[in-house]
């Protein structure tokens, strides 16, 4: 019995939405306790962006707390990615399901914003 050669797909990427959001954001070290305010520039579901002059490394588990007009935003977070003087990618690792909601209804609106008028 001859076998069909399948084609090996490459692994599913993930659509990653990231907006751009500027608010304040306290990050705080969990293993330290060193306290940084800084702004958020981008946002996602899956994590943010933070300009930050003094980033900590890539591999620091954080919590984030995102302050708005509309609400405050937390959440436990790791540090993904560093640029040294300018800021850190921020992968979200947990969130309650009412600080789910906040983030969710952010990002709504600010799609509804982006969106074109037609």
């Amino acid at each position: 019995m001859m076998q069909r050669n399948k084609t090996l797909q490459p692994a599913k990427q993930r659509a990653v939405r990231r907006c751009p959001f500027v608010a304040s954001v306290e990050v705080t070290d969990v293993q330290s306790g060193a306290v940084l305010s800084a702004r958020v520039s981008e946002l996602a579901m899956g994590g943010c962006y933070v300009d930050a002059l003094n980033p900590f490394p890539a591999g620091t588990l954080i919590t984030l707390r995102i302050l708005r007009d509309q609400g405050v935003f937390e959440a436990k977070a790791k540090v993904v990615y560093c640029d040294p003087k300018f800021g850190m990618g921020v992968a979200f690792t947990e969130m309650a399901p009412n600080q789910r909601a906040v983030l969710e209804g952010w990002l709504a609106e600010i799609v509804r914003l982006l969106k074109p008028a037609e």
